[in-house]
């Protein structure tokens, strides 16, 4: 089959087999219909769903809440005609959930042309653009437009105090984009913009040990056990989405991951290059450090002023160590045909009563030749 054919089929929905009805957020819904043959080669998760053991299979009704329609409409045009050239008058904004739509339902075609148009793009991105991308292609797993993203971050840089697009960052995301700004701004902002993105979800302080184990022991007695035959009950009964890849989100309502993911974030910060306002302004007041920690850093920020005061004490003494040397007088030689004349460095501070007699005579006869 041509695609010119499958793109006629397209439009006009002939021999239709199965139905795509698709959910906004307001409650209302938009029906496709779609060809199952289609649909299953451009995904193998589509196959599953319309060709496995599912609901989907024998109703042809498929049913999706985690796309927009008007996302899913683009994306069953691609389908039926795999034409790439459409995705260059998309925006930004349709790009990114077409192509995070293609990687859930493992739609490689489309996943590669979208990455390759924001690429080609990329230098006309904002910052908050080039955010949202690096957040996209973590979600996606594609380590070498992590990279790209990362570098052109680095590039152009401005600050992202002000961007809420970082506080919607999942933990590895914003603990990665902590790394990659590590050169770009201070360790103070670096502190400030990890205890907003703390506070902005939800975590206004770091649990002691002994509350996070207590609460674990709470979970452990309150928590039954599955049986084996209610597993498989429920795994007969998981919706056909279940079969979609899921990404791994961090959890902030696990005390000991938020525990866990807050201490990784500290530890990127070097609390020894905070100046002493610095450390008492920002973490000093943080409820994010314990008070052991808190006197185990103002230790080192101390021993690093000692240190920084000593060094600069020995500079300046060598400083004054090297003076110039002293300025030298001209004695004039005479001697047969002529005179010459020769520099010879003496002390300015040593006068003509103190010299032996032989060189005030000297003097006295040059100056007479002279004359």
């Amino acid at each position: 089959m041509s695609i010119c054919c499958m793109m006629e089929l397209g439009r006009t929905n002939r021999h239709t087999d199965c139905t795509f009805i698709i959910e906004d957020e307001s409650g209302g819904s938009q029906s496709f219909p779609c060809h199952k043959l289609l649909f299953s080669c451009a995904s193998d998760v589509f196959d599953r769903m319309l060709y496995g053991d599912y609901i989907e299979s024998t109703s042809g009704v498929v049913r999706l809440n985690d796309v927009q329609p008007d996302i899913f409409e683009k994306f069953r045009d691609y389908v039926y005609g795999y034409e790439c050239d459409k995705l260059q008058k998309y925006d930004f904004d349709t790009l990114i959930r077409l192509c995070e739509f293609a990687n859930k339902y493992l739609v490689q075609s489309l996943e590669e042309d979208c990455v390759k148009d924001l690429l080609i793009r990329k230098n006309t991105f904002d910052m908050g653009e080039l955010l949202r991308l690096f957040q996209c292609a973590h979600r996606m797993n594609r380590k070498s437009l992590i990279n790209q993203i990362a570098w052109e971050l680095k590039c152009t840089f401005k600050s992202t105090l002000d961007h809420s697009g970082v506080y919607e960052f999942n933990c590895e995301v914003f603990k990665h984009y902590i790394e990659v700004i590590a050169s770009k701004i201070s360790e103070a902002d670096r502190f400030r913009l990890l205890e907003m993105y703390l506070k902005y979800n939800g975590i206004e302080e770091l649990e002691s040990a002994g509350q996070v184990d207590s609460q674990d022991a709470t979970e452990a007695n309150t928590t039954t056990i599955t049986t084996t035959n209610e597993v498989e009950n429920q795994e007969s009964e998981l919706p056909s989405t279940s079969c979609v890849p899921l990404k791994t989100e961090c959890s902030f309502a696990v005390p000991n991951k938020k525990a866990s993911f807050v201490s990784d974030l500290l530890a990127l910060i070097d609390f020894g290059k905070l100046s002493p306002k610095e450390f008492y302004d920002g973490p000093g007041k943080s409820n994010f450090l314990s008070l052991a920690e808190k006197y185990e850093h103002m230790y080192q920020i101390a021993k690093n002023c000692v240190t920084a005061k000593d060094e600069l004490q020995l500079k300046m003494a060598l400083t004054t160590e090297q003076k110039p040397p002293l300025p030298s007088e001209s004695r004039r030689i005479v001697h047969m045909g002529g005179s010459l004349m020769r520099d010879e460095p003496t002390a300015s501070s040593v006068t003509s009563h103190y010299l032996s007699r032989p060189i005030r005579r000297y003097r006295a006869w040059s100056a007479h030749s002279d004359v």
